[in-house]
């Protein structure tokens, strides 16, 4: 190697190790433990969070039925088609409005996950539980 390339990989690793010190900030909050997104915090978001959080979902389902596809195990059981197959027709505005309107007829399930939310708000996947019969 020639004095040149030295001097440009030194200069190149120096500039790096600036650039990692200084430009990337230290997390200095403590990083807490994943929880499941519910209607707590549903309720509080703006409309603009609501539609990226469906966006993120369908675009994880989405992704794992096309995986599933070119496996070439189709035929599986997979939750993500079936969900898939359950919002085909509906847009982001649609599944939250439906997102909302179940949490708001059902203000005792806001401790339930958005996910079920969904499965039980936006789709017929999962029947609503029955309810207690009188005695």
């Amino acid at each position: 190697m020639t004095l040149t390339k030295t001097i440009s990989l030194l200069a190149l690793t120096f500039s790096l190790v600036l650039v990692l010190a200084t430009g990337v900030p230290a997390n200095s909050a403590p990083v807490g433990k994943a929880e499941m997104i519910n209607g707590a915090h549903w309720t509080k978001w703006p409309l603009d969070a609501k539609l990226v959080y469906i966006r993120g979902l369908t675009n994880w389902a989405d992704f794992i039925v096309e995986a599933q596809s070119q496996r070439g195990n189709t035929g599986e059981y997979c939750m993500s088609k079936v969900l898939v197959d359950a919002l085909r027709n509906k847009t982001l505005g649609d599944i939250v409005g439906e997102v909302d309107a179940y949490y708001q007829k059902n203000p005792e399930k806001l401790g339930n996950s958005v996910i079920e939310a969904i499965l039980r708000g936006a789709t017929n996947i999962c029947e609503p539980p029955a309810k207690e019969m009188k005695k």
